[in-house]
């Protein structure tokens, strides 16, 4: 990863990834001026430099049909870049704005993927901007309700595709770090992948539970039956 380039990978598409009208297999590094194609959308990869930036990089990608796409890495960190989407033509500065349209944009892609019970696939495709959320709360961040609702949706859905108990406890984690009660539908979900999934962190359940208990009077009628619900779920959990 450098400053004027990035990689793109096709996990095996059907309709395939196709740059400067080749079609790839695999990854391919890219470059500014670079013709990108997914499906049917066709982009321009330009590069432009961020004011006061450093060595952090950004890269549009224009569309033939004037929508704009945006793809970020931080050189210094060699973070793993995530793509992203500014479908109501907006400019976002912000780096944990960019990160909210990566997770709009790729959970599309997911979606057709798990249609198709390529669970392995979609976490691929999903993991690092769920990732980089989990980051950003983690730092202080708070994401729009809609984008941590998504995350969580994301994540449930994952652990049902993987039967991997890992991304239940990715929303445990990402509520952890919000200081507040789970969703009662997201505490559902959580039961219903719970029989599936190889193994949760109790150790984290039980930490997140202890903060929730510390708060709970603060909390109205709904958010304590959530909290009663996930003590039941912690209890379940324990006896697998």
């Amino acid at each position: 990863m450098t400053e004027d380039s990035l990689a793109v990978e096709d996990f095996g598409s059907a309709n395939g990834v196709f740059v400067n009208g080749q079609r790839i297999a695999g990854t391919r590094t890219l470059k500014a001026g670079d013709q990108l194609q997914i499906g049917k959308q066709q982009f321009l990869l330009c590069a432009v430099q961020r004011p006061g930036a450093g060595s952090a990089a950004r890269f549009n990608a224009e569309t033939l049909h004037g929508l704009r796409g945006v793809v970020t890495t931080d050189v210094a960190t060699d973070e793993t870049p995530a793509i992203e989407t500014q479908s109501d033509l907006r400019k976002h500065d912000s780096e944990s704005t960019h990160r909210e349209e990566a997770l709009e944009l790729l959970g599309g892609v997911a979606d057709k993927v798990l249609a198709l019970g390529r669970g392995d696939e979609a976490e691929r495709v999903l993991s690092t901007a769920l990732n980089n959320l989990l980051t950003e709360v983690k730092r202080g961040r708070e994401p729009a309700p809609r984008v941590i609702g998504r995350a969580a949706s994301y994540a449930g859905k994952l652990a049902e595709a993987t039967t991997r108990g890992k991304w239940v406890d990715y929303t445990i984690d990402l509520y952890l770090g919000l200081r507040r009660p789970l969703p009662i539908e997201t505490v559902d979900q959580m039961y219903a992948v719970l029989r599936r999934v190889d193994s949760i962190n109790l150790s984290l359940l039980r930490s997140y539970l202890a903060v929730l208990r510390e708060q709970a009077v603060t909390y109205g009628p709904n958010e304590r039956f959530a909290i009663a619900r996930l003590e039941g779920f912690e209890r379940l959990a324990a006896l697998k």
